[in-house]
């Protein structure tokens, strides 16, 4: 009889627990604070956008986000009323991503924002005071793929181009597993940022599966830029692969005067 009536009793609380929960969430569900956070939800919340692909390519797409309906209802609650500053999200990631496409080459930023990057193969001093110069002028930052027997005998140079973002070229463009670890090593312990791209004139099936095992991202550009071509192909998260210094500033002075930003690497190829 003891063992019935713990039994009975045991299921009595478990009941009571549980319409004590269901009158909670209904008495929540009818709050005009949840009606209105819940009837802004088709206005706020964002969809995400897939990377496109085609071929062995990509472009980044675009992160979405959702109101994270509980979070920002118990905010809100303290205040006592609705109040859309405290709406509180969730990032939804798109199924089709950079993140999970390491083997793929990209060939784009993002293209959600009016911004492009410009970026440098660094293996000599010959033209570095030019380009230094010309970033101190327009005060933009470029980014620097840096040769690593160059970079080896020159590490002092992550130090000079701090401001800049600095990126691992590999041996001449080519990249083995050793160097891979040696230079990325010595790029993310003195550099503001973490060598997470590999750069591609030409597509090299070896060089980029090492760079996709180290889940580094590969970029495919396969022209210069000169004054011309930027006039021709600026859009939106466009790369530039600068190559003639004598025409940096008159290619940056143009993409300015188009309203566009240049920005680092790190914040054009993102989702």
């Amino acid at each position: 009889m003891k063992i019935i009536k713990i039994i009975g009793l045991f299921c009595l609380f478990c009941f009571t627990f549980f319409y004590t929960e269901k009158i909670i969430d209904i008495t929540m569900e009818q709050d005009e604070i949840m009606v209105k956070i819940k009837e802004e939800e088709n206005n706020l919340n964002i969809n995400p956008i897939n990377a496109i692909i085609e071929n062995d390519t990509i472009i980044p797409g675009n992160t979405g986000k959702d109101i994270d309906i509980e979070t920002s209802y118990k905010s809100m609650k303290k205040i006592g009323y609705y109040n859309q500053s405290l709406i509180t999200y969730q990032k939804v990631y798109p199924e089709i991503s950079i993140y999970n496409n390491y083997n793929l080459y990209i060939i784009k930023g993002n293209t959600q924002n009016k911004s492009v990057s410009l970026i440098y193969i660094l293996n000599n001093d010959k033209t570095l005071n030019t380009i230094t110069d010309s970033i101190n002028k327009y005060n933009i930052n470029i980014n620097f793929f840096i040769d690593s027997t160059y970079l080896y005998n020159n590490i002092n140079l992550i130090d000079a181009l701090s401001n800049n973002e600095i990126y691992n070229y590999g041996s001449n463009g080519k990249y083995t597993k050793d160097n891979l670890i040696i230079t990325n090593n010595i790029i993310n312990n003195k550099s503001n940022n973490k060598s997470i791209y590999c750069l591609f004139l030409n597509k090299e099936e070896s060089s980029h599966n090492n760079c996709a095992n180290n889940k580094m991202f590969s970029l495919y550009i396969d022209k210069f830029a000169t004054l011309n071509y930027v006039k021709n192909n600026l859009s939106n998260g466009s790369l530039f692969l600068i190559n003639n210094t004598q025409e940096l500033n008159n290619i940056i002075e143009y993409i300015l005067s188009k309203g566009y930003k240049i920005v680092p690497l790190s914040s054009l190829i993102t989702e």
